[in-house]
Formats: C-alpha cells, structure tokens, sequence
C-alpha cells in the first residue's frame, strides 16, 4: 500500500500539492538533500497542504517488486481518494517515473474512471523534474553503478522511445491543451555516472508554450534543491503562487447584475449550459439566442449564480458593441489588480485578455452581444475558460455551440406571473391569469412587466387583458413604478429594427406577417412583397434577429412581436399608421389572391383552404377587413364542408357584414352571403333560425335579381331542404318541384343545377316513402347523368348512390347493395380510396349489409370506415361521429351490449363538444343510448333519456321533424313495455 506522509494540512487549505517519487525513491529521501524541501512549502504557503506519497517502485527484481504503472495509478488514486484528495485544487509535484504516474493519474480521471473523475476536474498544474516522457537510459545507469540486473515491471515501462509511452505523452498532451492544465519542467544538465538518464529530449513533453528548464543536477539530484533561493525551488514556489492566484477563492473576483428577480423553469436549458460550459476542454464557448424579451440575459445570470463557486472569476460585460466590451474587460483588469486602475485603458483592455488567455477556470458572460464579429478579438485570444454569451443574432456562430431559447411553458408562465404578483401582493385575486399569459404569448419580459403593472394599479388579470385590448399602444409601452422604460415590450424590438434599417424590407415585411396567425405563415404569401434576392435577404435577416423563425416552407412570428408591430404609433418610425394600413391591406389582398379559382368543395384543393384559413381569420380578428368578405364566405363554404358549422357561421356572418358596408345589402354579394349563412345555420341544427334567413334572402334575391335567377333558385333548393330536415317534407316536395321547372325553363332539362334539382326531389319522394315517384325521377336522372358526363364522373356516382339509397329505403336490401357496390368501386377507382366520398359509400355499404343481416361483414366495414375517417378526416369531423354512431349500432345489433353503451356515450359527448346540445344528431345520440340501455334491461333510466331527450327535440327541431317523432314513438313504446302486465 503507498505510504502517504502528511507534512502540513491546514484546515483554510485551498490547494493539495502531492509529491510523487521517481524509481528506487522514497517518499521523504526523494526530496531530502540538506533539508526535506517540501517542508519549506508547508511554511511558505499557508493555505497549501502539503503531501508525500512513498510507493514501491524498485529497479531491480533483487531489491523488490514493482506494479506496473497502470495498476499503479489507479491504486494511488483509491489511496488519495480516501484520504480526501482531490476535493480541492491539486498540483503534483514529480521525479522521474512520477512524472509518467502523474499522467496515468489525470489520464485515467479524464478518460474512463467515473469514480476518479475528480482527480482531472481538480488539477491545475503538473512539476515534471526530470521525467522520461519518451523513456530513458536508466539501464545503462544500473550497469555504471554495476548491480545484477533484473527488470521490474517498472523498469520495463521505461524502456526508451517505448509505444507505449509515447501514446501516454499524445494522450496527456491532446489533454492538458484542452484542460489548460499548468505544466513546469525541468531536465538534468549533468550525467549521472557517465549516463544521461533523462534528456532534454525526452524530458520535453512537447507541451505548448512550455519550454524545459536545464538544472546544473544529474537525474538523483535534480528533485533535491539546496536552498529556497536555487533555481528548481524558486520556480515552483512562483508556479503554485500562479495556481492560487488563479483559484483564490478567499476574495473572489465577481460581477453579476444585481438581481435578476424571479426565476422559474428552464431546467433543460441549465443542463445543456452546464453540460457545455462545464466541460474540461481548451475553451467553452456558448451562445444563448432569441427573441428579445425571451429571458437570455435572466438564464445566463441563473446559470452563474448557481455554479459560482466552480469557476475562479465570474465576469459579467454588457457587451452590446465593441466599445462597451472593452470597457467591461478594462473594469475587469482592475478588479484583478487595482494597480491598474491608473494605467490607459487601453492597456488595462489588454490586462485582461492577457490574464483570461493565460488562465482557466473563468466564467466570462458576454451579454446581448450584437454579432459574432464583435468578441473576435476576445475569442481568438483565449483557450481556456468559459464565455457565455447571450444575443438576439441566431446564425453566425461558427465554432460556437449555440443554446435557442423559446418562450416559457404554459405552467411555467403562470407561476412566472403568480410568483411576482404574491411577492408584493399576497391576497390578488389571479384568476384568469392563464388566459393573460397566453394572450402575452408567455413571453418573460412581458409576464414579468404585466404581473408588476397589476400591483401597482391593483387590478385583476382580466382587467389588464381589457387594457390590453382598448389601449394596446399605451400598455405596450407601461412599466410600473421603478422599472427600466427601456426594457419595455415595445423599446426592446424598437432596438433591433433600429439594426435592420439597411434592409428596408425586412420592416415592411414584419408589418405584413404582423396581420397573419403567428405559425406557419406560408411564404408564398409574401412573394409580391419584393423582388428576389432582397426578398430572401430580409426574410433571413428577420431570422437572424430572431424576429421570426423561417424554415423551407414557412414562417412562425411570436404573438406579441405582432401585436406591437401592428399597433399604430406615430412617434414610433417602425410603427407608423399608413405603413400598418397598408400593410393591413396588402395581407388581406394576397389571402384572397391565394384562393383564385379554387373550389371549396374539391379536395385537390382543401390544402389551400387549409393554409389561407388560419391567417385570414386572424386578420378578421384584428381588422374590419371588409375587402375580405368574399374570401370569408369562401372560407365559410370550406369549412362548412369540413363539419365546422360554428367556425362557418362566424365566416358567413364577417362575409355578410363587410358585404352590407362594401356594397349594401341588395348586392348579389351579400345576398350570397346570406345564403351561406342560413346553409350555417342548418348544419349547426338551427334550421328554423336558416329557414328564416333562407326566406327573407330568397325574398330579396327575387325582388333584386327576378325569381328566376340561377341564385334565386339555388336559394329556393336551399330552403327546400331546410323544410325537409325538420321533417316537413310536403313543403319540401313542393318547393323542390318548383325550383325544378324553373331550372328547367332556365338553364335546360340537362344543365348540372337542374339534375341536381330532380336528384333533390326524388330524395324527397324517397323520404315521404313515395317510391313510384322516387324510383323512376332517380333513374331517369342518373340516365341523364351518365349522357352528359359519363359513367364515372363524381356528380354520377352520387347520382347512382342515391338511387341506392332510395332501393334501400323501400326495402330493396338486395338491389341497394348491388348498386352501393358499384359506386363504391367507381369512387374508389376514380377518387382514391381516402376520398370522402369513397367512405359514404363504404360506409352505405356497410349500412345495407346490416340490413340484411350481415353483421359481421357489417362490423368489418364499419370498423374500416371509421378507422379511415379518424386518419383522413379526423376524430371531430361529423362524417367520423356518424361511423363511431353506425358502429356502435351494428354491435347492438349483434347483441354485444356492453361495446355498444360505451361507443355511444363516447359518440354523444364528442356530438355535444362538437356540434353542441341542441344539434339534431346530438339529440339523435341521445335516443341510440336511450334505446340501447332500454334493450340492456334498464328500462326506467331509458324512460328518462328519451322524455329529456324529446322535450329538447319538440323545443329546437318542432314536433314533426323525424328525430322528434322517433323519440316520441321510442319513449311511448318503452313506456308501454314498462306498464305491461
């Protein structure tokens, strides 16, 4: 076991230096020549501790035994390990073959040893006296002194230019440059007994910078100086003195903002900086980037108040152009020497980098540096330490690691806002404080800036988002009582725009994405902002600021960068009011202009619906665009078609009022519009509320247009099946043969409209279970059909699928499948099997097998169907309720009771969600349960759904409309077989 001497440990030591012994050496004969130097450490350095390690490494078998150096290190490590080496700073002290254990030591830490890791963190400077990096002639030495020899294991290891030695110096010298590890080395200027043990060769470690020091020694008393004032004494003494200096940690040298305030989340965020920055390497550099506001400056300062005490110095520069950095390294020279202060400052500029170029264990903290180029200098000086900047510039940063830094999380924002407010004011009432964070798009600067405002002014959340909403400009530029008025919302991208104004674009191009939603805003929509390159140019300029983010594709803008940026200031140059206007109108010509010639009722064009709709709503929200009512009542169609009837309403109803302002309310446009909002109106089940409309604009549009124009007779269909949905199917067969003949008086017996119309009113015949009349209009109308556009065409098969149908509703089961059949393959050949269209016709398929008692071929059916709506058209859309509907009714059926209550219930609270209470297929959910639990022998909790049930049927749908009847029929039947004997 290695015999560890203690020579002095004071309990203020902040600093271990270990002595290690060469061949044949002894822990204190290595070092004694007229003293036992060591000692005069002990004395010289109060706040060293000073240790020996004596170990067997003999040259010759006959004298003992030797472990090989590997072994050898890592059990010295176990040894100073336990007696708490390596909690502290530590040099080594080396001769000879302790030089080489000494590299084994830090290699086997640095590389592998988890355990040992401590050993490589902690060290910060290596004597080598007399070392043989690359081996030496110590046999030549054990035949001059004329012993028997026989080689150890240690002897063995160094054999001169051995491999394997030659590895250890590449291993340790790749190391110490990355760690800036200190190294001093000395070489023996004499022979010992006729022989150079180690020469200057190989004594030279080849180490940057470090230039071995000859010593007028042989190789046994090159480690034993004569006095404090020789050559080998004074230069370590001077090298520890350095390391202290360099780690002193009785009078740290610190500067940090004064308070940072309160600091929640970004636990991933610390660890990546703790990962990066804390890494032994030749430098750590990290670049934290975002959008101003987002909490950079906060992070880095949390960063280094909690690891502090692991670095030597920690220095804080504003460093928002060259000017200001070389201030914060000037003021840094003088706090580590205050000699300096009388010195030029641009000498004491030069102090500094010098002191960080020859030091390690800093934590430098550039903060909201401009551009990359502006810490060149800085950075091509230094290899060591850690710099931690923090910018608003996301590219550029070659050979930097770089850390983006988004918005808090929701959660995160919240407690941000509620930790400030509490602070100050313990008993607010914070509700609705999710709802503030939201809107301020959880930006920190914002959270913190709007959380102080409502304790100075003692309002509620709520109160603030009003504020908010009426005064946006005044609140945009609020701070409460003591607060930086630079460092509002506003002000703080007022500075980087100030940056862009070489590039002219990229204003007018923030102004236009201000009006859009802020994610994925298409670029295509800004192509006729500018001409290209400049167009590219702006945009990456935007990007580079971290104003938006850009990828191939798309364009994402924080929330509140667009709330400021179209908010109108006059005093503002980046803000003016014409340039928002135009902006304003700019956007919303370029969203019309993205839907030209498109067809909301085509697939092959939903993709584009699906990337104007998100924005031109957000610009609806914002501004009273009434240029865009045509595009609203598009959109209004298109998202009709997708079962979103509350999002068409609010489209339709924007349509028609823009419309009534632009044009008045006689213009064929806005009689469209209400057209399309009474067709709202049914599909979110208000159909007497769109019978109404349906009436007054037919009304108008006949007085206007003449009750034989195509619209006017479009809307007549319209209110034809508004009639027929509340079950008034006369009224509907009546207006459905008069929209007929006018379409045929008007546009031909074989114009698309005028089909349609004989299609409409032998669905009607089929409804009034009239099949004489139905049967034969619905032949002769798909007859027509395949004439004049083919078999194939779309408008045929929904022609031959509804003549199906009509088979089917009179009992036809066989005839109705055959037909079902062929129409789900000519949609599957000619639309895709993923077309909606394709799944109503699997999924009437599915229906007239279970009519026919086929349910497992049913269930089959049903199953794909829904599995394939849920994937194309999603869970919400009302096509996937129905398939979730059917299926559970086919499981029902096949008496699989349990399965069918809880597709259901499921169906029922997505129809509620998603369609609301009142909707004639909700209500309908309402009667399947019913019914399903009446038939699971739960006859008096059915009772009671079907009576809450109609009672709501009779007051939204009326007393004729088919669901209330069914329910009517359904609870009377239940309460008979309750009541019967």
């Amino acid at each position: 076991m290695p015999d560890v001497l203690k020579i002095r440990v004071p309990e203020s030591a902040v600093l271990d230096v270990v002595f290690l012994h060469g061949l044949d050496g002894d822990a204190r004969k290595s070092w004694t020549g007229r003293s036992f130097w060591p000692e005069w450490l002990a004395e010289d350095f109060a706040r060293v501790a000073v240790w020996s390690v004596g170990y067997e490494a003999w040259s010759t078998g006959w004298r003992g035994t030797a472990m090989p150096m590997q072994d050898r290190a890592i059990n010295l490590m176990a040894r100073l390990q336990n007696l708490g080496i390596g909690q502290r700073p530590l040099c080594f002290v080396t001769h000879s073959m302790g030089g080489l254990l000494a590299k084994e030591i830090l290699l086997h830490a640095a590389e592998g040893r988890t355990e040992f890791a401590v050993f490589a963190k902690a060290a910060r400077g290596v004597v080598f006296l007399g070392t043989p990096h690359t081996g030496s002639g110590l046999a030549g030495v054990v035949k001059a002194l004329g012993l028997v020899y026989r080689a150890t294991a240690a002897v063995k290891d160094l054999k001169r230019n051995a491999a394997h030695l030659r590895h250890l110096n590449d291993r340790y010298r790749d190391w110490a440059d990355e760690s800036g590890i200190r190294s001093l080395v000395f070489f023996e200027a004499y022979p010992t007994k006729g022989v150079r043990v180690v020469d200057e060769v190989s004594a030279n470690p080849g180490l940057p910078r470090v230039r071995p020091i000859p010593v007028d020694a042989d190789h046994v008393d090159i480690c034993k100086p004569a006095d404090r004032d020789s050559l080998v004494y004074g230069q370590i003494a001077k090298f520890i003195t350095d390391i202290l200096a360099e780690g002193d940690t009785s009078a740290p040298v610190r500067k940090l903002p004064a308070d940072t305030g309160v600091f929640v989340g970004r636990t991933d965020e610390l660890a990546r900086l703790e990962s990066v920055a804390t890494t032994v390497r030749r430098v750590a550099v990290v670049a934290v980037h975002g959008l101003g506001g987002v909490g950079k400056s906060t992070l880095a300062a949390r960063f280094a108040e909690l690891h502090a005490d692991s670095f030597s110095l920690v220095w804080w520069v504003t460093a928002d152009t060259v000017a200001a950095i070389d201030d914060g390294l000037a003021e840094l020279a003088v706090a580590l020497s205050p000699d300096s202060v009388g010195l030029p400052w641009e000498q004491r500029t030069e102090l500094a980098m010098g002191w960080l170029a020859g030091n390690t264990g800093w934590l430098l903290i550039l903060d909201n540096l401009t551009a990359p180029a502006q810490a060149a200098r800085l950075l091509e000086r230094v290899r060591t330490g850690t710099i931690l900047i923090t910018s608003r510039q996301g590219i550029g940063w070659r050979g930097v690691s770089t850390l983006p830094l988004d918005v808090l999380a929701p959660d995160e924002a919240v407690e941000l806002f509620g930790r400030v407010v509490r602070a100050e004011w313990p008993e607010a009432d914070l509700a609705d404080a999710e709802e503030l964070c939201a809107e301020l798009g959880y930006l920190p600067l914002a959270v913190e800036q709007a959380a102080a405002y409502l304790v100075q002014a003692r309002i509620t959340p709520a109160r603030y988002l009003d504020l908010l909403t009426r005064f946006p400009a005044r609140m945009f530029t609020a701070t409460a009582e003591g607060g930086d008025a630079q460092r509002t919302m506003a002000r703080v991208w007022h500075v980087t725009l100030d940056r862009l104004t070489d590039t002219p674009l990229a204003a007018k191009l923030l102004h236009r994405l201000a009006w859009h939603a802020p994610d994925r805003i298409p670029r295509s929509l800004l192509e006729d902002a500018g001409e290209e390159p400049d167009l590219s140019e702006a945009l990456g300029r935007l990007a580079a600021y971290s104003m938006i983010t850009l990828d191939l594709e798309t364009i994402d803008v924080h929330r509140l960068v667009q709330a400021v940026t179209r908010t109108p200031d006059p005093a503002d140059p980046h803000r003016l009011p014409e340039d928002i206007a135009r902006a304003r109108d700019d956007t919303a010509a370029s969203l019309a202009r993205a839907l030209d010639d498109t067809d909301p009722r085509l697939p092959g064009d939903w993709p584009a619906f699906q990337a104007v709709l998100p924005h031109a709503q957000a610009l609806l929200e914002h501004a009273d665009a009434d240029a865009l009512c045509v595009l609203a009542n598009h959109l209004g169609l298109y998202v009709l078609g997708q079962g979103k009837p509350a999002v068409a309403i609010a489209l339709s109803s924007r349509a028609v009022q823009g419309s009534e302002r632009l044009y008045g309310t006689d213009h064929p446009v806005t009689l469209r519009s209400l057209n399309s909002l009474a067709a709202a109106y049914q599909a979110a089940g208000e159909v007497r509320r769109a019978i109404s409309l349906f009436k007054s604009t037919l009304a108008d549009q006949e007085r206007v247009l003449g009750a034989e124009h195509p619209e006017t007779l479009t809307c007549r269909n319209n209110l034809a099946a508004a009639h027929q949905a509340v079950g008034e199917v006369r009224q509907a067969i009546a207006i459905h043969e008069e929209t007929l003949a006018g379409r045929v008086r008007v546009l031909g017996t074989d114009h698309p409209d005028t089909l349609s119309s004989r299609n409409n009113l032998a669905m009607a015949y089929a409804v009034m279970g009239d099949a004489e009349r139905a049967l034969p209009l619905h032949e002769a109308t798909l007859a027509d059909r395949e004439q004049v556009l083919g078999p194939d065409a779309p408008e045929t098969l929904l022609y031959r699928n509804n003549l199906a149908y009509a088979h089917w509703s009179v009992g036809d089961v066989r005839k109705a499948i055959s037909l079902f059949t062929e129409t789900l393959t000519g949609r599957e050949r000619v639309l895709g099997e993923d077309h909606p269209d394709t799944l109503f016709s699997r999924n009437n398929l599915a229906a007239a097998y279970e009519s026919a008692g086929d349910l497992p071929r049913a269930i089959e059916m049903y199953e794909r169907t829904l599995f394939d709506r849920e994937r194309i058209l999603g869970n919400d859309h009302p096509d996937t309720l129905n398939s979730r509907n059917n299926l559970a009714g086919a499981y029902e059926s096949a008496g699989d009771l349990p399965r069918a209550i809880e597709m259901y219930e499921r169906t029922l609270a997505d129809r509620e969600r998603v369609l609301g209470q009142d909707h004639a297929d909700t209500l309908n959910s309402r009667n399947n349960l019913a019914y399903v639990h009446g038939v699971a022998g739960d006859l008096p909790h059915a009772i009671r759904m079907y009576e809450a049930a109609l009672a709501d049927a009779e007051r939204v749908l009326g007393p004729e409309h088919r669901v209330t009847r069914t329910l009517r029929e359904n609870v009377e039947a239940a309460i008979r077989v309750r009541d019967r004997p």
